[in-house]
């Protein structure tokens, strides 16, 4: 059995059409027609959306190992949402899937706003660094500001330290975000009464930023003006 025979028969066993697991997929009919029929193979991206949607694990979705097709699908620990072997993140709570430490990221309630945080949730949006929906696309500005309109609000759990400081450097109001280590919490009101952590603290030891073109040129010049006057000196 093949990929296509695989998901033509877990999308049966789901009792889904085509055109309905299309739908949940945003794509078209035929475009899951020509996977089932071996023309095309869906993409990485897909094919976890489908183990989550069908309720099958990926090694048996992807490989055809047997073991899988039965075992039940795998759940995030924090949510329970269903996931998939490809997913590193829960896509409905944003919990990193990959064990370790890891950090949330919370807007803070209003109250505490010294500034509209659209702009931010825009940046953060388009930053490549993984959130939670709505975050996990980019936002227009009035689409950021519905997403404000419902702070306190997390945005994003399981960050790992470099993807927190980068979260927290992208933002132009910085105070508007808290910083917490994960935990059990999962109520934003309640989150919002805890002490943050600086962001500052969180960057990996070791690790700069990289000199901007016009540093390093300098400091290509200052090398060599201080290498001819040493050789004055010989």
């Amino acid at each position: 059995m093949n990929l296509g025979e695989r998901i033509a028969l877990a999308r049966k066993q789901a009792g889904l059409s085509q055109e309905q697991l299309g739908e949940k997929l945003r794509v078209s009919r035929q475009a899951v027609s020509k996977w089932e029929s071996g023309q095309t193979n869906p993409d990485v991206a897909y094919v976890a959306q489908m183990c989550r949607i069908l309720e099958v694990s990926s090694d048996w979705l992807l490989l055809g190992e047997e073991s899988g097709q039965n075992a039940p699908p795998a759940r995030c620990p924090g949510c329970q949402t269903i996931v998939s072997g490809l997913d590193q993140f829960c896509p409905a709570c944003g919990r990193s899937l990959q064990g370790g430490e890891g950090y949330t990221m919370l807007l803070k309630p209003p109250h505490q706003w010294s500034a509209d945080p659209s702009s931010d949730l825009m940046r953060l949006s388009n930053s490549g660094i993984f959130f939670k929906a709505p975050l996990n696309q980019p936002l227009s500005y009035q689409e950021a500001s519905e997403v404000a309109s419902h702070a306190p609000l997390v945005l994003a759990r399981g960050l790992s330290k470099d993807q927190a400081y980068r979260a927290w450097n992208t933002t132009v109001f910085p105070t508007l975000f808290l910083f917490l280590q994960d935990s059990e919490e999962e109520n934003p009101r309640v989150l919002a009464r805890y002490p943050g952590i600086d962001p500052k603290t969180l960057t990996i030891q070791g690790t700069r930023e990289p000199m901007s073109f016009g540093m390093t040129a300098l400091a290509v010049v200052v090398g060599i003006l201080a290498a001819v006057v040493l050789l004055m000196f010989l």
